[in-house]
């Protein structure tokens, strides 16, 4: 099972994109320990890595100038690949690395040891690891001791997913949704631009609010967010944006799929029953908008999914709108006491 899992890098990646962490910013529960690594092991280099698809990106770096290197060029692919520690003792003389641009040029790593940044359920999706520019041998107490510091590090990074869902509803926070649409256009930057968002808030919620009460709203979003969470696909993420309004984000579709996919869903609210109130209807509408390289920020590209939304409840509710002003909608009966849109 565990080599099985070593070999599945299309599950290592979803393990990795679970964490949301790719592409943010620096914070000083990583900062710390990578420092800690350099002093405990007398290096000029220290790092904590996560290995995506095609790139190395260093979550935390000490002494290291660049941000992210091609994955091909990246000692930690070779971590990545074993269950243990990977120890390197001169890579000019070791044929995996000595042709490696990193070896033969800037920064002239010669010695390096790594370990993988191991997932609850098995995944290597990065590492910590510590190089020097001379050769290094480094024992079994070296290794140890990396090793329990690359656990504390996914106790941090479990924290911190913790941290990014939210507690009523299990969708991500509104911060981690937008850490998920950052990390989306960052890999459109590196040629991959496919990836649409929607943004839907639940029509007339107040009125539920006040006639129904309270707790049977908070039932309301409880059983929408997990009929949502169930029709999306492995690698989509959904997120709690505020209220009664969350937000979709759909990897690797462009704005036809993505509006099939939202008039689903949109059908699927409308068509969920709710214990103790089999008479109440609650509908959605919704905004859809393809990512773009006009969009220098998450909450940028969800802001303009959110227009279109409004334009949607403009236009009569319980519909989906794209960026054309495309709108679907299927045939609702007036407001009243058993109809909530």
């Amino acid at each position: 099972m565990a080599m099985a899992k070593l070999e599945d890098e299309a599950a290592r990646q979803s393990a990795l994109e679970r964490y949301n962490i790719l592409d943010s910013g620096p914070e000083t529960e990583f900062d710390l320990i990578t420092g800690l690594m350099r002093s405990i092991f007398a290096v000029p280099m220290a790092a904590m890595t996560l290995v995506d698809s095609d790139r190395q990106w260093l979550k935390s770096r000490q002494g290291i100038d660049v941000e992210e290197t091609p994955r091909s060029h990246s000692f930690c692919d070779q971590t990545i690949r074993q269950n243990e520690v990977l120890r390197v003792v001169d890579a000019r003389q070791d044929p995996r690395f000595r042709e490696n641009p990193f070896v033969t040029g800037e920064p002239y790593i010669r010695s390096y040891m790594g370990a993988p940044l191991t997932t609850p359920d098995g995944y290597n999706i990065g590492t910590i690891c510590v190089m020097d520019t001379i050769p290094r041998e480094y024992g079994p107490v070296d290794c140890e001791v990396l090793a329990n510091l690359a656990r504390l590090v996914m106790s941090q990074m479990e924290l911190r997913m913790i941290a990014d869902e939210d507690p009523q509803t299990g969708a991500c926070t509104r911060r981690a949704f937008f850490g998920v649409l950052r990390q989306a256009l960052e890999r459109a930057r590196h040629g991959d631009p496919e990836g649409a968002v929607l943004v839907f808030d639940l029509d007339h919620f107040r009125t539920l609010n006040e006639s129904c009460g309270h707790a049977f709203g908070d039932v309301v979003l409880n059983t929408v967010a997990r009929s949502v969470s169930r029709m999306i696909r492995r690698g989509d993420r959904f997120g709690r944006l505020g209220g009664e309004e969350f937000g979709i984000f759909l990897r690797g579709i462009g704005l036809d799929a993505a509006l099939q996919t939202a008039e689903r869903l949109r059908a699927a609210i409308e068509d969920t029953r709710f214990p103790g109130h089999p008479d109440v209807r609650v509908t959605a509408s919704f905004g859809i908008m393809p990512c773009s390289s006009d969009f220098n920020s998450g909450e940028a590209w969800a802001l303009e999914a959110e227009r279109l939304m409004q334009t949607a409840k403009a236009a009569g509710r319980n519909r989906c709108v794209g960026p054309t002003v495309r709108t679907r909608r299927k045939q609702t009966p007036p407001l009243n006491s058993g109809s909530l849109h």
